[in-house]
């Protein structure tokens, strides 16, 4: 039987081997994603396959995960009110996201308290610390070169927090990065032109702006969640520690706090990801009404769909349903989810959350109903 001072070695010695082994993981992901950009670019292939996706091999390697653990389940069909949900498919896509999104918050808190640790405060104060316009924009620009969903986006935004980015930095990177995604834009290219692809742009990053200076109002300030849980250094004699330890620990301890919460809106896009179809059918039967993007955007507010998944399927819709429609429906079902309002609600509040969706609802509304208007026949 182990004696105490055997157990506290140990302990000693995971926690001086696991900052190592995750910073070798974070370095890992990232050089991957570059290599993957890379080879893209020598192969000459399209520039939203050339744009590095850090998420991209963790995705791949959850997806691959789900599929493996479920081969061996039946097929099993289970209609609901709102459509059938395929159980196979539903825990599949569940396994997936549990991977996925605990790995992302992790490392991303990892990776930014590193940052933060590593380098000159007075660098991050004048750049994404900034709480002003210069930091609104920072943050936007983040955001435009992360193109990510809205469950994944929470986390990524958790972990900007942590890092030090101020409450406008952190806020427009949260609209931005699944907002202005590539495949909205180059959609909104091959339909419309390059007019409608700079409409699109210049509204995302207008939005990305508003929601930065509206975030006091939203109520989207996550420091309070995040600093009340972070490890006070200085009171826990963590001080002669090395910088990945004290990183790791703030990372652990915030990652502790909200993984049940972040488990909780996986399982939710798995059960929700059945729904995906039923708004494109909806959208075949609505046609060119005019109602049809504040239509669009209710019913895909909740659902938790990446726009690479709808964007060849709305491009076959374009000569029905109008363009600002389509976009609409891309843009709800990617801006925000049930999965990310999950994440929000521990992080802000529930009617500061609710808020924030409110906010998303009335811009895609909006974005939708103008480019009906300006680009219809």
């Amino acid at each position: 039987m182990l004696n105490r001072p055997t157990l506290t070695a140990a302990r000693g010695s995971f926690e001086r081997v696991m900052p190592i082994i995750s910073l070798a993981a974070l370095a890992l992901i990232v050089g991957m994603a570059l290599f993957q950009s890379a080879s893209a670019w020598l192969a000459g292939a399209e520039a939203k396959s050339i744009v590095p996706v850090f998420e991209a091999p963790i995705a791949q390697a959850g997806k691959a995960l789900g599929k493996a653990l479920t081969e061996w389940m039946p097929a099993w069909i289970v209609p609901t009110p709102f459509g059938p949900i395929d159980v196979k498919y539903t825990a599949s896509y569940t396994i997936y996201e549990w991977f996925k999104l605990p790995i992302i918050l992790f490392l991303t808190t990892y990776g930014m308290a590193l940052l933060r640790l590593r380098i000159s405060a007075t660098w991050i104060e004048r750049t994404i610390g900034r709480n002003d316009l210069i930091g609104a924009a920072g943050g936007t620009l983040m955001g435009m070169v992360t193109p990510v969903c809205s469950c994944t986006v929470t986390n990524l935004y958790v972990g900007l927090v942590a890092g030090g980015a101020s409450q406008r930095a952190s806020s427009a990177f949260l609209f931005a990065s699944p907002a202005l995604n590539e495949f909205a834009i180059i959609f909104m290219f091959v339909i419309v032109g390059p007019t409608g692809a700079l409409i699109y742009v210049l509204a995302g990053i207008a939005a990305a702006l508003a929601t930065a200076y509206l975030a006091p109002l939203l109520g989207l300030d996550p420091a309070r969640f995040v600093q009340h849980h972070l490890p006070d250094h200085a009171s826990c004699g963590c001080v002669r520690e090395s910088i990945l330890t004290r990183a790791h620990r703030e990372a652990w301890t915030l990652f502790k706090r909200l993984f049940g919460v972040v488990l909780f809106s996986g399982l939710l896009a798995g059960i929700l990801v059945n729904f995906n179809l039923t708004l494109v059918e909806y959208l075949k039967q609505a046609g060119a009404v005019w109602w049809g993007p504040i239509a669009a955007t209710l019913l895909g507010l909740p659902l938790d769909i990446n726009a690479a998944s709808t964007a060849p399927i709305l491009v076959a819709l374009h000569q029905i349903v109008p363009i600002g429609t389509l976009i609409a429906a891309m843009m709800a079902t990617t801006v925000s989810s049930i999965p990310e309002w999950a994440m929000l609600d521990r992080l802000l509040g529930r009617i500061n959350a609710i808020k924030v969706v409110l906010w998303y609802a009335a811009y895609v509304i909006l974005l939708g109903l103008l480019l009906n208007w300006m680009f219809g026949s």
